[in-house]
């Protein structure tokens, strides 16, 4: 079955970026993909998933758009899985073209990912990020795959509707540079959240946030114009980069 060998190959990062398309498992991450509109190659499906109500439904609304669905067994449905649990269900998708976008209003907020590598973070950053209203998530090279499927669940459908792309520090730095954002840090070093004033925010602002273990790149280290750090208790040196990073957008966000 060809949709199910293409499913199998890209659990690989390189067979997604030659093929430019991404695995969505799971009820709820194939039901957010629909809803968002995106083209869809087809969906794999079991007959256990055929027989719940939320299922059938599922199957009716891909059916309904053209989308060919094919029924699996569960050994196979899982040979293309990354969980142990797919829940009867995943899609194959194309991962769409994004461009960052110049600002437009009158702020904005952009999120600079710097080599975080657990996928489940990230998920939980892109998800965060799209709640508070950011601009766009960029991953600088070092982060894990965007369309990893254990990502892509994670976002929990943020993914379909919040802009996040995959770019070069050099690109992401010229862009700031043409349209006068700001690129702030997260650092443990830097000014406490609490001493930062609304009013002192710029309109336009870039927050890089990094490997909670290695830190700032030396490059963004020597590019970043200003850092800021949440004030913890003593004997705590760090967040997780999920949870800090909420804290942070939602302190230096605007409106």
């Amino acid at each position: 079955m060809k949709l199910l060998t293409l499913a199998r190959d890209l659990q690989r990062r390189k067979a997604r970026e030659r093929q430019h398309r991404f695995v969505a498992e799971g009820v709820r991450t194939v039901e957010a993909l629909l809803a968002s509109g995106w083209s869809v190659e087809g969906m794999l499906v079991t007959a256990a998933l055929r027989e719940q109500e939320r299922g059938r439904a599922l199957v009716a609304a891909a059916e309904g758009r053209g989308i060919a669905v094919a029924v699996v067994s569960d050994a196979e449905l899982e040979s293309a899985a990354d969980t142990d649990s797919p829940q009867g269900v995943l899609a194959v998708a194309p991962i769409p073209e994004r461009a960052l976008r110049a600002p437009e209003g009158p702020s904005s907020r952009f999120l600079v990912l710097d080599a975080l590598q657990d996928p489940g973070n990230v998920g939980t950053v892109i998800r965060t990020a799209a709640a508070l209203g950011v601009t766009a998530t960029v991953a600088l090279p070092g982060t894990v795959d965007l369309w990893n499927a254990k990502v892509v669940r994670s976002t929990m459908g943020a993914l379909f509707v919040h802009p996040t792309l995959p770019m070069s520090w050099e690109a992401f730095a010229d862009f700031a540079a043409t349209h006068a954002v700001p690129v702030w840090a997260a650092d443990t070093d830097g000014v406490p959240l609490d001493q930062v004033t609304t009013g002192s925010l710029p309109a336009h602002l870039a927050l890089v946030v990094s490997n909670e273990g290695a830190g700032l790149s030396a490059q963004l280290s020597a590019a970043v114009t200003s850092r800021v750090a949440i004030r913890m208790a003593p004997g705590i040196e760090s967040l997780n980069v999920a949870v800090a990073t909420g804290i942070l957008l939602h302190a230096l966000r605007i409106g």
